[in-house]
Formats: C-alpha cells, sequence, structure tokens
C-alpha cells in the first residue's frame, strides 16, 4: 500500500508520492543506517515528538498486513507505529522494556493476542529492523526482528482489522488511554 522512506530525500512523502504526506511534529533529521545525515527522523521519545499519516481510506488494509521498519532505540519503550482514532487503539506495534510486541485488533477495536517477543530486549544504539504481519486467509501472525520470524502464532482466520483510523509513529494520541 505504501512506503515513507522517512529521510531527506523524501521527507515525510511515500515513495511513489501517491498519498499524503506525514504531519511532522518535532522530529529533526538525523543520520540513517549507513551514518550519513539526513536517513531518518529522530523521535523525542515524549507526546510531541511524532509523524502522523492521514489515512483517508488508502491506508486502511482490513485485511492483511504488514508492517516494517528500521529503529535505533534510546529507551526501553514506546509505539512504533499505530493506528489510532479519537477514543480507540487499532493495529499497533511498540517497544515495551526493550522487546518489540504488536497487537492487530479488531475493526471494532477488540483486541486479538498480543504478540510478545519475550527473549531478550533491543540493544540500544544499534539499528534492527523489525515488523509485524498478518494474514486474513491463514490468520497467521507473526513479529519479525532483523529479517527472522520471532513470534508466530495463529490468532484467528478472517479477522477484519482495524486499520480505518489515522497512522502515528513515534508518539500516542494525547487523549488515549
Amino acid at each position: 500500500m505504501a512506503v515513507y522512506p522517512l529521510n531527506s530525500k523524501y521527507l515525510s512523502r511515500e515513495i511513489k508520492d501517491q498519498l499524503s504526506p506525514g504531519i511532522l511534529s518535532d522530529v529533526p533529521l538525523a543520520p540513517g543506517l549507513d551514518g550519513k545525515e539526513g536517513g531518518s527522523y529522530q523521535f523525542a521519545g515524549n507526546i510531541g515528538s511524532y509523524i502522523e499519516f492521514p489515512n483517508n481510506g488508502r491506508l486502511d488494509v482490513k485485511h492483511s498486513i504488514t508492517i516494517l521498519c528500521w529503529v535505533y532505540p534510546q529507551t526501553t519503550g514506546g509505539p512504533l507505529f499505530q493506528y489510532s482514532g479519537t477514543d480507540d487503539w487499532g493495529v499497533h506495534m511498540w517497544i515495551a522494556e526493550g522487546k518489540l510486541f504488536a497487537l492487530f485488533s479488531r475493526r471494532n477495536y477488540k483486541s486479538t493476542i498480543y504478540l510478545f517477543y519475550n527473549a531478550l530486549a533491543l540493544a540500544f544504539n544499534q539499528w534492527h529492523y523489525v515488523g509485524c504481519s498478518y494474514d486474513f486467509i491463514s490468520g497467521e501472525a507473526n513479529l519479525w526482528l532483523n529479517g527472522e520470524s520471532v513470534v508466530k502464532m495463529n490468532i484467528g482466520k478472517e479477522i477484519e482489522l482495524a486499520t480505518q483510523d489515522e497512522v502515528r509513529i513515534g508518539a500516542v494520541h494525547m487523549e488515549k488511554r
């Protein structure tokens, strides 16, 4: 559906420039994976530091989804990626207590089973390639770390996902729980 490189070349634009750009809030450009300036954005780890992507139905995948990103953790927790409406949280991937987790919320915002990577915490000040995925047909959900599936679980077939809201990375909405 969308690829957002989030670097100095594309800023917050989608790679094919077919979707609305993200809205930047207190996120300066920073060195990227290759160490070059402008290769990533740095999040302050507070409620005011985020990028929000308008959905307008174009990011509403509803059935199967894969979320992938590079992260450079400097704290033990926080939101990486989250669909979130005014009162409820949709599909999301976070770091909690240094460990990766994801939740594939149902369309009505009811929770499924959390996928939690309960092994080693993600190392600070080091790049990690993380992700999560859900397959509508098989019901299989995965957590990915550095290209390998580290948690795989069947959470149920044909779940319609809560992907109808805006997407925010780096922080949650103030109104949230």
